[in-house]
């Protein structure tokens, strides 16, 4: 199968381009080969930990040339996402820097109490039982809940830790209220921004990632021609016809073999 006819590529990072902080191997070899072939490349992730401008010196460290406008991680799509819906407001976080920082760039103000009009949920590594009581005190007080991400694990260079999905669940159980939207893959918010800012179709746009609910099932849903890097853990036989993906390959190094 040849990839010749799409006009960009959006790229999950961690388990795709990296995994924690080792980079997979060919990962900047292809990745620059498809810029020389005139290629329009995006990066989107669901982790909400690290802000864009974390993650251009990330990849850059790792021999990646990209540019801030090119990494869509889920903590942007969350800011973006307020803005465009509420303009302002205070939010308590329940995430890392990234979100924070995001969310401060575009006009929020953040704070450590309950009395707010947002509490965010994203990946803290620094989770405990305080700002667990804080953010359910918000929310039973009627502070919107917003959700980064639905990832409940994510990969690490010794096997998977706990995602963003295990704080949201633990809000949603002593809150007893589901968050108002969940911004990252599968929803469309994040393949939104990458298509509008590539000023391409749909149709001339194909995604890669390691997942099948975040990167194949959001990526099919909004039209999207969907890679998926295998790792072998998959069983590609019982999938639904949703969540099946175009094209299998084993690493992203594999992808130059098909342009």
């Amino acid at each position: 199968m040849k990839l010749d006819r799409f006009r960009g590529f959006i790229f999950d990072l961690d388990g795709v381009v990296y995994v924690g902080r080792t980079p997979v191997k060919g990962a900047a070899e292809t990745l620059a080969y498809l810029r020389k072939r005139g290629r329009k490349l995006r990066f989107v992730t669901n982790k909400s930990d690290e802000s864009r401008k974390e993650y251009v010196k990330k990849l850059r460290e790792m021999g990646v040339e990209c540019r801030e406008e090119e990494v869509i991680p889920s903590s942007y799509g969350t800011a973006v996402y307020l803005k465009e819906k509420y303009g302002k407001g205070r939010c308590f976080v329940v995430g890392g820097n990234g979100v924070v920082e995001e969310l401060r760039e575009h006009g929020f103000e953040v704070v450590r109490e309950e009395k707010v009009d947002f509490v965010v949920v994203g990946i803290d590594e620094g989770f405990n039982y305080e700002k667990l009581k804080t953010a359910m005190r918000a929310v039973r007080n009627g502070a919107r809940f917003i959700a980064t991400n639905p990832d409940c694990t994510k990969p690490s260079e010794d096997g998977l830790v706990p995602g963003a999905g295990a704080m949201i669940a633990a809000l949603e159980a002593c809150s007893g209220v589901k968050p108002e939207i969940i911004i990252g893959k599968p929803n469309s918010i994040l393949f939104e921004i990458a298509v509008e800012g590539m000023g391409l179709g749909r149709e001339e746009v194909a995604v890669v990632g390691d997942r099948v609910d975040t990167d194949v099932v959001g990526g099919k849903r909004f039209g999207l021609f969907t890679i998926l890097v295998h790792s072998g853990a998959v069983d590609l036989e019982n999938l639904s016809e949703e969540s099946k993906p175009d094209m299998v390959v084993s690493s992203i190094n594999e992808l130059r073999k098909f342009l």
